[in-house]
C-alpha cells in the first residue's frame, strides 16, 4: 500500500497476515500502533472490519469488501502513477496480459521484444490460462487485456477484435484425408484421434455434436496440452482435432494440414482481444494494446 493512506496499509497487512502482531511486525510499528488505527477505521466506517480470535482475526464480511476496495485503489494508484510518469516522458509502466498458454509463446516473447526496443521502462506481466480465468480476471481489473476465446457475453468486457477460427483435423501433408475440402466429424470416428480433454473449450464445442447411438469411440488420446497434440499430429501417430490458430507456424511451414471440420455449430470458434468495460488504460498499457491491434489478423492468420 502507499503511504497516503496509512490506516489502510496496516488494515491491509492484518488482513494478509491475520494478526495485528505479524502485521506490526512486518511494518516495523509497535502492535498498539496498528491496533489504534483498525479502532479508528472502524469507528469511521460504524461497522467492524475484523472477528476477534483468541489466535488473530479474521475479516468480517465488511472487511472482505473493504479489502477488495483497498487493492482496487492500489493497482489504481499505481496505473496513475504510471501515467504521469508516461506524461513526463519516462514511459513507465507495467502492462499485464491475460493469454492461452500455447499462445503466449507465440506472440508474447516478439511482442515485449518489440516494445523493450522503443519503452525500456515498460515491463509486463503475462499470465496464461483457460478463457474463463483470463476473462474474469480482466473483468476484475487484475489484468490490462486478454486473449483467448471469446468470452460469455455477460462478462463485463469490451471486444476489440474478434475472429472466427477454423477446427479441423491437423494431420500431415500426405494423409489420404489431407486433400479433402472439409470433413464430417463422424467420419472420422474410426481414426486415431487425439482431442482436447473434457472442459476445454473446444473440447465443449465437439461435445456438442449429436452423433447418434453409433456415434460412440474412444479416442487414441485425451489432453489438455496442446504441444502434445500438435507433435502427435507432426509424428503421424494420430489425427489431431486442433485448430487453426494452434498449428499456425507448422500449417506455414508446411509441416501440417488441417483439413476443416463440416459440422454446423462446430466448424470453428472465436477468439477475441478484449479489455474491461469502462476503463481507462493507462498509457502503457494503451501502448502495447494498439499494437496487439495491428497484429491481430497476423496472429490469427
Amino acid at each position: 500500500m502507499h503511504p497516503f493512506a496509512p490506516f489502510i496499509r496496516y488494515f491491509v497487512e492484518v488482513a494478509r497476515r491475520g494478526s495485528v502482531r505479524s502485521a506490526a511486525d512486518h511494518l516495523h510499528v509497535a502492535p498498539s500502533a496498528v491496533t489504534r488505527q483498525i479502532l479508528k477505521f472502524e469507528e469511521s466506517l460504524g461497522v467492524p472490519l475484523f472477528e476477534r480470535l483468541p489466535r488473530g482475526v479474521r475479516l468480517t464480511a465488511a472487511g472482505e469488501t473493504m479489502l477488495a476496495a483497498a487493492q482496487r485503489l492500489d493497482r489504481d494508484f499505481d496505473d496513475a502513477l504510471a501515467q504521469i510518469d508516461a506524461l513526463r516522458g519516462l514511459r513507465r509502466g507495467r502492462v499485464r496480459i491475460g493469454i492461452l498458454q500455447y499462445m503466449s509463446e507465440l506472440i508474447a516473447p516478439r511482442l515485449i521484444a518489440d516494445v523493450h526496443r522503443r519503452y525500456p521502462g515498460i515491463s509486463f506481466s503475462v499470465h496464461t490460462g483457460n478463457s474463463a480465468d483470463i476473462t474474469a480476471d480482466v473483468g476484475k481489473g487484475e489484468l490490462d487485456m486478454g486473449m483467448c476465446w471469446d468470452p460469455p457475453l455477460a462478462e463485463p468486457v469490451t471486444r476489440l477484435r474478434t475472429a472466427s477460427i477454423p477446427i479441423g483435423l491437423a494431420l500431415l501433408p500426405d494423409h489420404p484425408l489431407a486433400r479433402r475440402k472439409s470433413v464430417r466429424f463422424r467420419e472420422c470416428l474410426d481414426l486415431p484421434l487425439v482431442l482436447p480433454a473434457r472442459g476445454m473449450e473446444l473440447r465443449t464445442t465437439l461435445d456438442r455434436l449429436n452423433l447418434g447411438p453409433e456415434g460412440r469411440f474412444e479416442p487414441l488420446l485425451e489432453t489438455n496440452s496442446i504441444a502434445m497434440m500438435r507433435q502427435m499430429a507432426l509424428d503421424g501417430t494420430g489425427v489431431s482435432v486442433m485448430t487453426r490458430i494452434s498449428i499456425l507456424p507448422e500449417l506455414k511451414a508446411g509441416r501440417l494440414a488441417l483439413v476443416p471440420l463440416a459440422d454446423r455449430g462446430s466448424s470453428s470458434i472465436a477468439f477475441s482481444l478484449h479489455v474491461r468495460t469502462e476503463r481507462h488504460l493507462p498509457i502503457a498499457a494503451s501502448v502495447v494494446l494498439e499494437l496487439l491491434q495491428q497484429r491481430f489478423d497476423d496472429y490469427v492468420g
